[in-house]
């Protein structure tokens, strides 16, 4: 939650035209404070894009190292195939020593369409095969792939374990704080979004929400139920925005009525009632082209 915290509080800050103020820490030394300047409003812009903001700007937040072990291996893959199984760990591609996963990833993304030489171990005994490496085309190159999954995530330290536990009413309070900041956070961003502050490719589809409600599922019970929290949330901020066709709309109607002291024409409502719908389809059109354009690009 910390790091999500921090990561929206990065994107935020990027859609914004002035430097980001950041409080820093290493290890037990003193909190200092730094500033994050990026001046030209087109880079911001571009940061702004999915995944795009931690590598653009150097950083990355650390997590326990993953083993190389084979989570599974899918069937009829390239590593099912050279007989390699579940919680094997790989020591070595090519005669070159494996450290972690990503170094793995590492070795086979650079070897597409080729056998290589895999020693691994199983049970505390070491075993060699040769695999026949396959390729994914990403951003115009060919990418080397023996179809495995990676392995449950290791536990984070203890040290860095933090449990804050709160009463039936405190619980209710904090809630309703974190729900409101988050809303809050939705409306700055579309806001934002349609100023050209944040790239449009922010918008996701039901396709892309689909994987995310699998992902997090996966994940365990609290990232799911803190999934249907987020997409709640977003929801109800779309059904409140000032469009006809919504209930925002409605209330803006029941405003301009009471304002006014009679209701609006027959005519008026039906011309707000097709403008909210050509900017609902222009929006869904924005959050399907992304889904697609994730999916294929």
């Amino acid at each position: 939650m910390l790091f999500r915290s921090v990561l929206f509080g990065l994107i935020e800050g990027m859609s914004e035209s002035g430097p980001i103020e950041l409080q820093v820490r290493r290890g037990e030394s003193e909190v200092r404070d730094l500033q994050l300047r990026i001046d030209d409003p087109e880079v911001r812009r571009a940061l702004t894009e999915p995944s795009a903001l931690l590598p653009g700007i150097g950083m990355r937040f650390w997590s326990p190292p993953i083993p190389a072990v084979i989570g599974k291996a899918d069937v009829g893959g390239p590593a099912d195939a050279a007989g390699l199984l579940a919680g094997d760990r790989i020591v070595a591609v090519d005669g070159v020593e494996i450290i972690d996963f990503p170094m793995l990833v590492e070795a086979i993304s650079v070897r597409p369409n080729r056998e290589i030489a895999v020693i691994y171990e199983r049970e505390g005994v070491q075993g060699s095969t040769v695999v026949t490496t396959t390729a994914d085309l990403v951003e115009g190159r060919e990418v080397g792939r023996i179809r495995i999954q990676t392995p449950p995530p290791p536990p984070w330290p203890t040290s860095m374990i933090e449990v804050v536990r709160f009463g039936p009413l405190e619980a209710v309070g904090e809630a309703s704080v974190r729900a409101w900041d988050m809303t809050v956070l939705q409306a700055k961003m579309f806001w934002r979004m349609i100023f050209g502050q944040v790239s449009l490719k922010n918008l996701s589809g039901p396709i892309s929400i689909a994987e995310y409600a699998g992902d997090s599922a996966r994940s365990g019970v609290a990232e799911f139920l803190g999934f249907l929290v987020v997409i709640s949330l977003s929801l109800g901020f779309l059904n409140l925005l000032p469009i006809p066709i919504l209930d925002g709309g409605q209330i803006v109607y029941q405003l301009v009525e009471w304002v006014r002291g009679s209701p609006l024409s027959d005519r008026l409502q039906a011309v707000g009632q097709q403008v909210g719908v050509a900017l609902l389809v222009m929006l869904m059109g924005v959050a399907l082209f992304n889904d697609f354009a994730r999916q294929f690009g």
